[in-house]
């Protein structure tokens, strides 16, 4: 009976730690029954060092620890699942001096060289059927370790593009109203129509990366204008200012502004479906003070269409302070005022 248990276990957790790897590499919306609650649990720890230290240092490391982590503990599950298997039947290794069966540390140690093909031929397979077992996990224990491997290069690729995108970004301005002053040439904002159309395609590339790899999510940098969170939130709430206070034949055209919007809704939605709660955060109020002192002509807003997108901005909210941000933070500066000029600041 207690052989029919180990196998049952050693069976459940290959193929779970199979399907997860799997799915995680190849799948496109990445994480999976393992992967994602192994992401969450190492993310909350660096999460809540930084709240304690209260500083972002911590959590810049959380990325690649969580990469790491997940690829120590599916090599680790098949270790684990396929040593159930050989401890479910007492003739599955043997010594090949003495050719007695093997104790449980040495069905551990014969699976573990198995898995990486190594190992010095000091155990073998006790039978024909465990042989050809032995075989077909050696031959995918081996695939599974270089997929799981292979796994970080494109990971650590989109994190580079992020962070290049984020600097582009906060290059239009490093605040919602600050986006909009420095594009307007004293009639419209037709100057943001080229740098709108510019970012889109990126905006796009990067919603579908992080579907791909949720991983992503949570490589964070220090500094504003590496994060992609806090000034992709200052964009589109620049565009929600447009859409509420401009008049419509000041804003840029249709065809550059609404790609942009849509680009950033479907990044929204492919971070929300990543264990975030958008509906627990307050709707943030929003400021248009510097826009009125700069005398910028607006509009009274439509009380409907504010309500209308009290959901965007929750979640926009939410995702900035779930990555370790302030909402007001999205408005601070993104360079020191010793690094140039204040008006190229």
């Amino acid at each position: 009976m207690e052989s029919i248990i180990y196998f049952i276990i050693g069976v459940i957790i290959v193929c779970c730690t199979a399907y997860d790897l799997i799915y995680t590499t190849f799948a496109p919306r990445g994480a999976s029954i393992i992967s994602g609650p192994v992401t969450l649990a190492v993310w909350r720890i660096y999460y809540r060092i930084g709240r304690i230290k209260k500083t972002r240092e911590p959590l810049t490391g959380a990325g690649i620890t969580i990469v790491f982590t997940i690829l120590i503990t599916w090599v680790l599950l098949l270790w684990t699942g396929n040593a159930f298997i050989y401890s479910s039947d007492d003739e599955s290794v043997i010594s090949t001096t003495t050719l007695l069966p093997a104790n449980s540390m040495e069905r551990i140690y014969f699976t573990g060289y198995t898995l990486s093909t190594l190992g010095n031929g000091d155990f073998k397979a006790g039978t024909d059927g465990w042989s050809i077992y032995t075989a077909f996990i050696s031959f995918t224990g081996l695939m599974f370790i270089t997929i799981a491997i292979t796994y970080m290069v494109p990971v650590l690729s989109a994190v580079t593009q992020r962070r290049a995108l984020s600097i582009q970004i906060a290059s239009i301005g490093n605040s919602p109203q600050r986006i909009l002053l420095n594009n307007w040439n004293g009639e419209n904002l037709k100057k943001l129509e080229g740098q709108f159309q510019n970012i889109t395609h990126e905006i796009v590339h990067q919603g579908q990366m992080h579907l791909s790899y949720p991983v992503l999510h949570y490589f964070q940098h220090k500094n504003k204008e590496e994060s992609l969170l806090p000034n992709l939130a200052a964009l589109d709430e620049a565009i929600t200012i447009m859409l509420l206070y401009v008049p419509e034949q000041m804003r840029p055209a249709d065809e550059y502004l609404v790609p942009l919007r849509k680009a950033i809704t479907t990044f929204i939605g492919s971070l929300t479906s990543l264990y975030i709660q958008p509906d627990k955060s307050d709707l943030p109020a929003i400021h248009i003070d510097e826009l009125q002192q700069a005398e910028f002509p607006i509009l009274q807003p439509d009380m409907h269409k504010i309500e209308k997108l009290s959901k965007r901005r929750r979640a926009l909210k939410y995702m900035v302070e779930y990555n370790g941000w302030e909402w007001k933070e999205i408005s601070s500066p993104v360079l020191g005022k010793d690094m140039d000029l204040e008006s190229m600041l």
